[in-house]
């Protein structure tokens, strides 16, 4: 049976910004957000459906005329506080959750070895394609469905970006991830979203379920990713090309195994995923 969920949301977005020197380009740049989003369900007794307070700072600073430093984190209030037992009194991280997010931290280096090469290294979000949400060729970086209505954010990625400019028309893009990342899965009322009813045979009653996650071995053969792009404008046209060799962030059924656990079709499932 499918379940309709109807819901009110409050959101209040507040941007700041600031420079240390506005007379020098090398200074410092600071700026930042306040979001604070708030959700209830209609359907009473209008049970409190998502809380989140962030305060989102972004630093921006030249280093030299050829370097400069980037990084955006995220400082967050988000959730509601998961009370069982009185013990969970003492844990002001159960009565107040909170979390630190750096969502980009690099370094950009123009003309590095030669003036048409720009190297950035660090945590980035590298963005391939020109679609809003659904894009396809967006592949790199990590989903992030933590909101499952913010749907198509995506985590940063520790990564080696270079650009080379062939010329003002054409351009090569190398990346190279060292260590995979998966997709995290919705949170809150949301959190069955991308899981499917199981529907068993008549006379099977379901008595477990379980799964396996298959991940890759952490080294620099199993675990990388790497990608690489064309991009070029001709007759008006802008185009691009790319492969990426890697994982993709979300699992996937490989294996479904069924044990018997008693003579009255009751059944346990593990699920193997990759």
């Amino acid at each position: 049976m499918k379940t309709r969920i109807l819901f009110f949301s409050m959101l209040l977005l507040v941007s700041v910004s600031s420079v240390t020197n506005a007379q020098e380009d090398n200074s410092l740049k600071l700026s930042g957000e306040l979001l604070t989003d708030q959700r209830f369900l209609l359907k009473s007794p209008n049970d409190w459906a998502w809380n989140e307070n962030r305060l989102t700072l972004k630093l921006d600073k030249r280093i030299t005329d050829n370097s400069k430093f980037y990084s955006e984190v995220w400082l967050r209030n988000i959730g509601l506080p998961g009370i069982n037992s009185s013990s969970d009194l003492y844990n002001k991280g159960i009565i107040d959750p909170y979390n630190l997010e750096i969502r980009e931290a690099y370094v950009q280096l123009y003309g590095f070895l030669t003036e048409n090469l720009d190297v950035t290294i660090g945590r980035q979000r590298i963005v391939w394609g020109t679609a809003d949400k659904l894009n396809p060729t967006d592949n790199l970086n990590p989903l992030d469905l933590e909101d499952i209505l913010d749907f198509g954010r995506r985590r940063g990625s520790d990564a080696i970006n270079l650009n080379y400019y062939i010329n003002s028309d054409f351009s090569l893009q190398g990346i190279f991830i060292p260590f995979f990342q998966p997709a995290n899965m919705p949170v809150g009322i949301f959190a069955n979203a991308l899981s499917p009813n199981l529907e068993l045979p008549q006379g099977m009653v379901l008595k477990g379920l379980s799964d396996t996650l298959m991940m890759p071995r952490y080294n620099l053969g199993e675990s990388s990713t790497a990608g690489l792009k064309f991009k070029g404008f001709a007759k008006g046209v802008d185009f691009s090309l790319s492969y990426v060799w890697g994982y993709d962030g979300l699992p996937f059924s490989t294996r479904n195994t069924f044990i018997p656990v008693d003579a009255f079709g009751g059944i346990t499932i593990n699920s193997q995923l990759s």
